[in-house]
């Protein structure tokens, strides 16, 4: 195995990173098994094509560092749960506070407007303002009543705001909002948030990219220069046999692809290149390099 390596480095890690698109770098902590140094997604994908280009087995190479990953991602899920204990905490006592200083705000201004009504006369002067509020268009009243700040408040109360609607003349819409109690309903509800399951059966030369929120995609083929893009939330199939680069909105997905599923928590773009079948994350300076200079 470790002759085999070491052909990489009589070749010389420049001429490989010339002819496959690896970074030095990379090559470099292949080389030397430094596991903590790569990314599990680009590194299979830079084993596929060394292995391919090279004719290197890498089982036993291959071997370790998937035992290294799967302590790694261990470690790393106790230390997020150690972290999300913690920081639960003092939530609870800012909602009770939160709570207090709505309750003495309003009993205040009810205090106010009930001792000086008459000198201000305050109830027709609100029910004039809400005639005026309620006369305007119906995707504004329903801005307002979707708001969280007057969700939250609301349902605080135990009340919350619905909407009538009112056709004149088939022209001008009325938008009247009124305040009901909320209903107690007797049955079960389950508020659980909808959850995408994992990719199973992919197809054969596909990678597949499950986005958590709404993500834009772009995808450039570097044989012709077409460039085609979307934006979606739905899962993304993402064909390996065609020579492209890829680009992300933001980094909130999970990739699927040669049978191994990695969890990506980046907050900008994304780039990965597929040459050859497989699959890697690439800089954005190697995707500028790739893309003839442009960003995208």
């Amino acid at each position: 195995m470790d002759n085999d390596l070491s052909s990489l480095q009589k070749i010389g890690l420049r001429e490989v990173s010339k002819k496959t698109h690896i970074e030095v770098k990379q090559l470099e902590h292949i080389v030397n098994a430094q596991y903590d140094k790569l990314n599990k997604i680009n590194t299979i994908g830079f084993v596929k094509i060394l292995s391919r280009e090279y004719k290197i087995d890498f089982t036993e190479w291959l071997e370790g560092f998937e035992s290294y990953m799967a302590a790694q991602h261990s470690g790393d899920k106790e230390e997020k749960e150690k972290i999300f204990i913690r920081a639960e905490v003092p939530k609870e006592p800012r909602k009770i506070l939160r709570f207090l200083a709505l309750m003495l705000l309003l009993c205040g201004l009810g205090g106010f407007f009930y001792t000086f009504q008459n000198q201000l006369n305050f109830y027709g002067a609100f029910e004039q303002f809400f005639k005026e509020v309620s006369t305007q268009s119906v995707s504004a009243n329903a801005t307002f009543q979707s708001a969280p700040v007057v969700q939250e408040t609301a349902t605080t109360l135990g009340v919350k705001v619905e909407e009538r609607i009112v056709e004149n003349n088939g022209t001008n819409t009325t938008v009247e909002a009124i305040v009901v109690p909320i209903e107690k309903n007797t049955t079960t509800q389950t508020n659980a948030i909808e959850q995408k399951p994992l990719v199973q059966n992919a197809l054969p030369n596909t990678a597949v990219l499950s986005p958590k929120r709404k993500v834009w995609i772009g995808m450039i083929l570097l044989d012709d220069g077409t460039r085609k893009e979307s934006t979606s939330d739905k899962n993304i199939t993402i064909d390996l046999t065609k020579r492209q680069l890829i680009k992300t909105g933001n980094g909130y997905f999970e990739l699927s692809y040669d049978g191994s599923v990695e969890d990506f928590t980046e907050q900008g773009s994304t780039r990965f290149l597929v040459e050859k079948g497989a699959l890697s994350k690439i800089s954005e300076e190697t995707f500028i390099k790739l893309n003839q200079g442009k960003n995208w």
